[in-house]
C-alpha cells in the first residue's frame, strides 16, 4: 500500500535553478519505500512532476532511493492531499495540446511577439475581420469560448498556413 508525504526544503537547489526558490515536496511511496511519484513546487511558482512515465527532464528526476521512514514519519499526509496537487500538476489534455501549438508556433516565428501569436493562431480575433470602418471592428470576447472550439481554430489556422506555404 502506498504512503505520502509533503515536506518543505528550506534550502534552494543549489544549481543553475537556484533562483527557483526553496520548495516543497510530495511523495508517493510504493511499499519498497522508492517514490513512485513525485511533485517539486518552487516559490517562483515552478512545479515539477515525476512518475513512471517521466522519471527525469532537464530538471531532475523521480528519486532513485528508498525515503528514510524515520527521517519522514512527521511528513505524513492523506493520500486525497496528495492527489489534489497532483491533479494541479497535470494541465487538461486541451489546454496542453494549445500550449503545445503556441509553443511550436513561436519557435518556428520567434521574430513574433506573443500577441501578434495569439491572432495570427486566431485565439483572439475581430468581430467583424473584412472592415476596420465598421463598430464591430474590435476584438470578439472569447471568455466563452469552449478549449475544444479554440483548438479547432488553432488547428485550422496552422492548416491555411501551409496551404499559403504550398502556393508559393
Amino acid at each position: 500500500m502506498s504512503r505520502y508525504f509533503k515536506r518543505k526544503w528550506n534550502e534552494t537547489r543549489g544549481d543553475e535553478f537556484d533562483s527557483w526558490g526553496k520548495s516543497t515536496w510530495y511523495f508517493e511511496i510504493g511499499t519498497d519505500g522508492y517514490p513512485t511519484k513525485q511533485i517539486e513546487l518552487y516559490e517562483n511558482g515552478n512545479r515539477l512532476k515525476y512518475h513512471s512515465e517521466k522519471t527525469f527532464d532537464d530538471y531532475g528526476g523521480l528519486g532513485d532511493q528508498a525515503l528514510d521512514m524515520n527521517e519522514f514519519q512527521n511528513f505524513e499526509i492523506e493520500k486525497a492531499e496528495f492527489d489534489n496537487e497532483w491533479k494541479k500538476s497535470n494541465p487538461k489534455k486541451e489546454h496542453q495540446q494549445i500550449l503545445d501549438l503556441i509553443s511550436d508556433y513561436l519557435s518556428n516565428h520567434y521574430d513574433q511577439r506573443f500577441g501578434q501569436a495569439i491572432f495570427n493562431l486566431r485565439i483572439n480575433e475581430f468581430v467583424n475581420k473584412a472592415d476596420p470602418a465598421k463598430e464591430n471592428y474590435k476584438i470578439r470576447d472569447i471568455h466563452g469560448d469552449a478549449d475544444n472550439k479554440i483548438l479547432e481554430r488553432i488547428k485550422s489556422q496552422l492548416e491555411w498556413f501551409e496551404e499559403q506555404k504550398k502556393r508559393r
